[in-house]
Parts: C-alpha cells; structure tokens; sequence
C-alpha cells in the first residue's frame, strides 16, 4: 500500500512541477516576445530600418497583425519567430489575431 501512495505523489510533484512557469530573461534590443499572451514589450522604439524579431514564447498559437495591414505574420507556432523591417518612420500599431480583444497583446513599434 505505502508504494502506491508513494508512486501517487510522485506523479503529482512531476505533473504539477511542470505547471509552473519558469523564468526565461527578457527580450533583447529590437525583439518582441510573445509569452503568457502578451507581447513584452508592448511598445519599444527603433531606428528606421531596423528589423524586429518577435518570438513566441507561449504554448499558444498567435500573430502580429498591423491595424494598418501593413504586415500580417499568419501563425505563429510556439517556438518560432516573424521578422520584419520598419523603413518608414512613425507609429505602427499591432495586435495578435487570434486573440484581439485581449488588451495585453496588442502592441507598438515607434520608429525614429
């Protein structure tokens, strides 16, 4: 009886121990994470030309979709990134297509 209870406790430690999240740094210059859906940052300034990288972070499917329609990354896997360069100066406003009422992923690129 005793090993069964052992062995209960410790599938929940494992199960539960892999729930947790876990502390992965932060974002470098002219990148963009998506992480616990959100973007963090949700606003960071570039100089013109310069190329951003946002990554997903998350276990969930997302975008980055100008308002503008200016750019449009389709899905985004967990794992992988979308690039694009910003060649006009100006403000340009994004949010995540699959869930676009969620204030915390919609973000800006100021570009000086």
């Amino acid at each position: 009886m005793r090993s069964k209870q052992f062995f209960f406790l410790v599938i929940l430690i494992v199960v539960f121990g892999s729930c947790k999240k876990t502390e992965i740094g932060n974002p470098g210059p002219n990148e963009v994470w998506l992480e616990y859906k959100a973007f963090n940052p949700t606003q960071i300034q570039v100089d013109s030309g310069s190329t951003v990288t946002f990554t997903n972070k998350d276990n969930a499917d997302h975008s980055v979709t100008a308002n503008s329609g200016l750019f449009n990354s389709g899905k985004i896997k967990s794992g992988n990134t979308f690039t694009f360069t910003f060649n006009t100066k100006g403000n340009f406003y994004y949010y995540c297509n699959y869930h676009s009422s969620n204030s915390s992923e919609q973000g800006a690129i100021v570009v000086k």
